[in-house]
């Protein structure tokens, strides 16, 4: 009966989820009013689905470094699968600012050397799986 729906799900985007974020902004306290510390982005409307996707794998990701300015707020991550340019996790945003400002802000940083970057081994678990437009999906 669910067939269809589970054998081919709606992907709006995959992700490695973290699994605690409420640790990781005691670690990392946010910088402004609208927080996130949700998941590292692997593919926003992925063209082949889930494929190369372990949903539900968990494991451990490493913390690069930190970029924030008076909009955003986001960590450098060492994601292995993803499709952006700079992998990080939004910490924060400020007031009427999107997550996706957090490209724009670690394009500027890494320009302008404005990047803090982390001199010991910082490690967050996450836990594979997307985003179906309603729940994330991590089974």
């Amino acid at each position: 009966m669910c067939y269809h729906v589970c054998m081919n799900p709606k992907v709006i985007y995959t992700a490695y989820f973290v699994v605690d974020p409420k640790k990781l902004l005691e670690e990392f306290p946010p910088k402004h009013k609208n927080v996130f510390a949700h998941h590292s982005t692997i593919e926003f409307r992925p063209k082949n689905g889930l494929e190369g996707i372990s949903v539900g794998e968990k494991k451990y990701i490493e913390i690069l470094g930190r970029v924030f300015d008076e909009k955003g707020d986001a960590l450098l991550v060492d994601n292995d699968k993803s499709k952006k340019e700079n992998p990080h996790i939004t910490l924060s945003c400020a007031e009427n600012i999107p997550p996706v400002y957090s490209d724009e802000m670690i394009q500027k940083a890494i320009k302008y050397g404005k990047v803090e970057i982390f001199s010991e081994p910082i490690f967050v678990e996450i836990i594979e799986g997307y985003f179906d437009g309603i729940n994330d999906i991590i089974k």
